[in-house]
């Protein structure tokens, strides 16, 4: 299931990410959303795998 938030963001980093997104073919949140699984998988391989709860 996707989640919808809204996220507040300074305008020199969100024009930075679309400018980002827009090289590699993607909208600004694709961009986001891409970047933020990549942190993830980065904590998970340096620190710990995270195991979520069936909720």
């Amino acid at each position: 299931m996707d989640i919808k938030f809204t996220m507040v963001m300074d305008k020199e980093l969100a024009q930075k990410m679309s400018y980002i997104g827009k090289y590699y073919g993607r909208s600004r949140i694709k961009e986001i959303e891409w970047a933020c699984k990549e942190w993830v998988k980065e904590f998970e391989e340096k620190v710990d795998k995270i195991e979520l709860e069936d909720t």
